[in-house]
């Protein structure tokens, strides 16, 4: 089994949170990304960065960069603002929606985290969790409504 994205610790030099893709297939790094870029545009961040490396050991196209680029496309405009293959070409310089999400027709009021069951919640937490992200309750709640959209859709 392929090791789990990291998020790379903040360093000097670096200027954006950045999740590496290495390793994973593409669904995984699909899935990961997505889940990665709802909830850091949920936490404020502006810009991100997300590597795919260049495909070169892939046999055939690059199977990291094209995956995300037809995610990153897919979430523009509600989640990512626009983008672009960063250079040399293994990663991608996203910046986020700045747009106030849509509110959601089943919250009425309150955190959405205390209304749900506890076994939502707790898959909620884990999936921030895998992520290295602090569940803020804002957070908590936009996994919360991921996850919900998901089971629906």
């Amino acid at each position: 089994m392929s090791r789990p994205p990291r998020r790379r610790p903040d360093a000097w030099g670096q200027l954006y949170p950045t999740l590496d893709l290495h390793g994973l297939t593409g669904e995984q790094a699909r899935h990961a990304a997505e889940r990665w870029l709802r909830a850091e545009r949920a936490a404020g961040e502006l810009a991100v960065r997300l590597i795919t490396g260049r495909g070169r050991r892939s046999s055939g196209p690059p199977v990291l960069r094209s995956e995300i680029e037809a995610l990153l496309y897919e979430l523009t405009p509600d989640v990512v603002e626009r983008y672009v293959l960063d250079s040399p070409g293994g990663a991608f310089l996203v910046h986020l929606s700045r747009r106030l999400a849509t509110p959601d027709p089943r919250s009425r009021g309150g955190r959405l985290s205390r209304r749900v069951a506890p076994e939502l919640r707790r898959r909620a937490e884990e999936a921030l969790e895998e992520l290295g992200v602090r569940a803020t309750p804002e957070l908590l709640d936009a996994e919360i409504r991921r996850l919900l959209a998901e089971e629906e859709g």
